[in-house]
């Protein structure tokens, strides 16, 4: 990428507390994850190499190359999401369209509007793959999405739903009863 040493090493460090800063979440430590163990397992993970890769960049003043690179990495979690959703068995929730409109349904979402937000859902799962709890630690991606409940599903649209329409409070309020929930 032609940078400086300089460069890189401030935005290791930018990257570092990113992640350090996220890793004091209430959702990382339902995980089972101690602060440290969460920044230590993200920095094996394609978002951590991707989030470095662009603060370099913005360092060295190339914000339209940050983007792109953003972007890539963005569309290459997107196809690993949408084939693991391909890939769940028939039988799981996440794969059957009608039961998936009817929960959209329930929520007043049109059937266009509940497929563009299941698949911005899985993607969302996946980024949190890597942030499993422990008894779900040896599952892969297709099996934990196969796993996916009514009930967690209708929270996740519903909450997918309030942030597409800028509804920040109720997003906010779903949010938290879901986190409260899987405690």
């Amino acid at each position: 990428m032609s940078l400086r040493p300089i460069t890189v090493d401030a935005a290791l460090l930018v990257t570092l507390n990113h992640f350090a800063s996220e890793s004091h979440d209430p959702a990382v430590a339902y995980t089972g994850l101690t602060p440290d163990q969460y920044v230590a397992l993200s920095l094996s993970t394609p978002r951590f190499e991707a989030t470095l890769a662009s603060a370099a960049l913005r360092v060295e003043g190339r914000e339209a190359d940050a983007r792109l690179n953003w972007e890539a990495y963005v569309q290459r979690e997107q196809e690993a999401a949408r084939l693991a959703h391909e890939a769940i068995p028939k039988t799981a929730l996440l794969a059957d369209a009608d039961a998936i409109h009817r929960i959209g349904h329930q929520l007043g979402l049109c059937g266009e509007c509940t497929d563009q937000l299941v698949s911005g859902v899985v993607l969302t799962l996946s980024l949190g793959y890597p942030y499993r709890l422990a008894d779900q630690r040896h599952l892969s991606l297709t099996d934990l999405l196969a796993q996916v409940t009514t009930e967690e599903l209708t929270e996740l649209l519903r909450h997918a739903a309030h942030s597409a329409r800028g509804r920040t409070e109720e997003a906010a309020a779903t949010l938290r009863r879901m986190q409260r929930a899987a405690r």
